[in-house]
């Protein structure tokens, strides 16, 4: 698992905010953020067998007092400086649904409310991704004892050597930027096996200066379902009563991943759960803390990334056919592998939309690969490819020992100055990292 989360292109962090409302109104927000590799430097760095670190530069200040402000928020005395608070904001845009409040707003907010949270909540969760690698997996991991750290100490607690972590030094001298750490110890590693079931390949080598023209562009000024319509992917989000954050995927055909469903003025997304795994850790979540969010990636038409967020919901297949016809037909329209009949959904996520943030900056363009089409990556579908429980040797793993995790817990984030920690992972993962870089490095992953 280690060598796979040293390798990734990109993960996906989240967490949850503090509580608030009161009685049945009382609940969490939720908060998330996608980071890819910069300058060839990963989106994280493995510290030892415990203990992970992710990278994150933070907006630029321009006077010594706002330098100040900043320091004081990331000591934890006080809150978010105005300065973040305004680009957390973003600005306000014409919605297509007067029910759904719109911002637009840069990258760099996502990433501030990230810190924020994480500061409250001291938890993270990361879904690590390689969407290049055609035998990748999700991995999702939980982070517990949180902190943000410079990289001096994440330094000194590791006992980690400076140049180590120099192509993030370099990176933040040459922007200008505030380099930070969020460092925890590993609470739960799981896969999220839907990330291996379609493959992307890199158009560009970096992001465009502009969004595409129409038909492809899209805005929050345009009805949703234009953008839901054309997606097979996106990302859910959720965050339990007690704070334990989670990530993954919800992939189907173009088109079929999700629905966009309306009563009266409020906007719906519903998204289908097949039966596989009948008790669901997002379902879980959403019983005690009924909020989440939807991220989308749109990398592949749109360019756009847009994150969907309010109060959610795990409802029955019997309510869906009743409240959302259109949903429950469309999904039942669909044929499985061999033309079989696809099972009804063993329920749905309702998901609705009170808030739409859409990033400011355009995404990098990725193409789907042919060899696997979207038809066949959904348990909704066609299911035509495995979804390889053996990858990670998951079933070589120990079970989860919560009596352990208790102790791990009460006595905070992993910490070993003496770096023999760190330098047992590096000699333990060797091989294994070889081995991955030198597949990552085959032909056929680029193509």
């Amino acid at each position: 698992m280690g060598a796979f989360a040293m390798t990734a292109v990109q993960v996906l962090v989240a967490s949850g905010g503090a509580p608030q409302g009161r009685l049945w109104r009382r609940h969490r927000r939720t908060y998330a953020a996608l980071l890819e590799e910069t300058d060839g430097a990963p989106p994280l760095i493995v510290v030892d067998h415990q203990t992970i670190a992710v990278p994150l530069l933070l907006p630029r200040t321009k006077l010594p007092e706002e330098d100040d402000a900043v320091q004081r928020w990331l000591n934890g005395r006080r809150p978010m400086p105005r300065l973040y608070r305004n680009i957390v904001a973003g600005e306000e845009v014409r919605s297509a649904d007067a029910a759904v409040r719109a911002r637009e707003r840069h990258a760099d907010g996502a990433v501030l409310e990230i810190v924020d949270a994480v500061m409250k909540s001291k938890r993270l969760a990361l879904l690590v991704l390689h969407p290049y690698d055609p035998d990748a997996m999700g991995l999702h991991i939980t982070l517990f004892g949180v902190e943000v750290l410079g990289p001096e100490q994440l330094e000194r607690d590791h006992g980690l050597k400076s140049s180590e972590l120099e192509p993030y030094k370099s990176t933040a001298w040459h922007t200008g930027r505030r380099l930070v750490f969020c460092v925890g110890g590993t609470e739960e590693v799981f896969t999220q096996c839907s990330q291996n079931l379609f493959i992307k390949r890199r158009v560009a080598p970096s992001a465009p200066s502009s969004r595409p023209l129409a038909p492809n562009a899209w805005d929050p000024a345009l009805p949703l379902e234009r953008l839901i319509g054309t997606q097979f992917e996106m990302i859910q989000v959720t965050v339990s009563a007690h704070g334990p954050p989670g990530a993954s995927p919800r992939n189907g055909d173009i088109g079929k991943a999700a629905f966009v469903e309306r009563q009266g003025k409020r906007v719906f997304v519903l998204i289908p759960y097949h039966p596989g795994n009948s008790v669901h850790g997002h379902a879980a979540k959403l019983w005690s803390n009924p909020y989440g969010t939807i991220v989308i990636s749109d990398d592949h038409r749109a360019l756009c990334r847009v994150t969907l967020s309010g109060p959610a919901w795990v409802v029955s297949h019997d309510r869906v056919k009743r409240d959302f016809p259109r949903a429950a037909a469309q999904v039942a329209a669909q044929c499985g592998h061999h033309d079989k009949v696809i099972p009804d959904p063993e329920y749905w996520f309702l998901q609705e939309v009170a808030e739409l943030v859409q990033q400011h900056e355009p995404l990098a363009a990725n193409r789907l690969d042919p060899i696997r089409p979207t038809c066949s990556i959904s348990a909704g579908g066609q299911a035509c490819h495995g979804k390889k429980p053996a990858y990670f040797a998951a079933d070589t793993l120990p079970p989860y020992d919560q009596a352990l995790q208790h102790a791990r817990e009460a006595a905070g984030r992993p910490v070993d100055p003496t770096g023999v920690e760190h330098r047992r992972w590096l000699e333990t993962v060797r091989d294994a990292l070889d081995a991955r870089q030198a597949h990552l490095q085959t032909g056929a992953l680029f193509k």
